[in-house]
């Protein structure tokens, strides 16, 4: 069972400490499991889209003979750096365009196995 207040208090923990300005799960198949998300969006849509992305360049990587460890969205304003938490989530983060990815997803890598935790 998902424990909900245990993923938002580490969601949170990351976008206090590690630069992000908004963290959130997603399920492998798209649902949102919690976290922030830019004011506007649909979560559901929003958070699906990441999921149908990683789900892409998977298949891209597989059929590469590689294999992927994240994706990141350039956008006009943001970067988006999207990770595999663990066997049945993905992390999504909302960085400063000034941000460097790499370096974000080392950081957080340690929050993975206490995400894991609490799916």
């Amino acid at each position: 069972m998902v424990d909900t207040t245990a993923l938002e208090s580490l969601l949170h923990e990351i976008e206090q400490n590690e630069g992000v300005q908004e963290a959130m799960l997603v399920s492998r198949a798209g649902t949102y499991l919690g976290g922030s998300f830019p004011r506007g969006v649909h979560v559901d849509t929003f958070g699906s889209m990441f999921a149908v992305l990683v789900g892409s360049a998977m298949t891209i990587t597989d059929e590469a003979k590689d294999s992927l460890e994240s994706v990141v969205i350039h956008s006009k304003s943001n970067k988006y750096l999207i990770v595999h938490a663990g066997r049945k989530a993905l992390l999504v983060m909302r960085l400063p365009p000034s941000a460097d990815p790499q370096k974000t997803k080392n950081v957080v890598e340690k929050y993975i196995p206490r995400i894991e935790e609490h799916l």
